[in-house]
C-alpha cells in the first residue's frame, strides 16, 4: 500500500507543471475518437485493463507494470499453514507481504504510442487510467516528446463509466 501511495504522490508531483494539451471530458474524448482525430490509450496495467474493463476503442499501452517477486517458499508455506490453523484466509494486505512488488516503466511506451497513432493515422492521443493521475503523468511525458496529448478528465472509473459511454467490464 505504501508503494501505491508513493506512486500516486510521485505522479501528482510530476504533474506540478503540466505541459500536455489539457483535460477532455469523456464525451469529448469519445467524439474525437469516433471522428478519427485521436486515439484513446489506456495506460493502466494489463491486469487492470483485462479484469476491470475498458472503454470502447481503448488501446492498452501500459506506462508501468508491476512485477511481484515471491518471497521464499518457506514463508509462503508458513503463511498457508497459518491460514489452515486459524480457519481464515489472510486478507490482501497480509498476502502482499509475501511478495516484493516492483514497479517497472514500460521503456517502449512512447514508441508504442507513436506507432499506434501512425497505424490509426491520427495526430493526437488521449490518455486514460483509473481516475486520472497516471494518465496525467503519461500525457506530460508524451508532451515532452512533442506529441499532442490530452488527459481524460476523471479517468475510466469516474469519467468514462459515469458518462455511461460504451465499456466492457465491472
Amino acid at each position: 500500500m505504501k508503494k501505491i501511495l508513493f506512486a500516486l504522490v510521485f505522479c501528482v508531483t510530476l504533474n506540478a507543471d503540466d505541459i500536455y494539451e489539457g483535460d477532455v471530458s469523456a464525451t469529448e474524448a469519445h467524439e474525437m475518437q469516433k471522428k478519427g482525430s485521436a486515439i484513446i490509450v489506456d495506460v493502466r496495467t494489463t491486469l487492470e485493463y483485462i479484469y476491470t474493463g475498458h472503454g470502447e476503442g481503448f488501446i492498452n499501452i501500459p506506462a508501468y507494470e508491476w512485477t511481484y517477486i515471491p518471497k521464499s517458499i518457506e514463508e509462503r508455506v508458513k503463511s498457508a499453514e497459518f491460514e489452515l490453523k486459524t480457519d481464515k484466509p489472510k486478507d490482501h494486505k497480509d498476502i502482499q507481504k509475501l511478495y516484493d512488488a516492483k514497479e517497472v516503466f514500460n521503456k517502449n511506451f512512447v514508441a508504442d504510442v507513436m506507432r499506434a497513432m501512425k497505424l490509426r493515422n491520427v495526430d493526437s492521443v488521449i490518455l486514460v487510467c483509473r481516475s486520472g493521475p497516471r494518465s496525467t503523468a503519461a500525457a506530460n511525458l508524451l508532451a515532452k516528446e512533442g506529441i499532442k496529448a490530452y488527459n481524460l478528465e476523471n479517468g475510466f472509473m469516474f469519467g468514462w463509466k459515469e458518462a455511461k459511454l460504451p465499456y466492457d467490464g465491472y
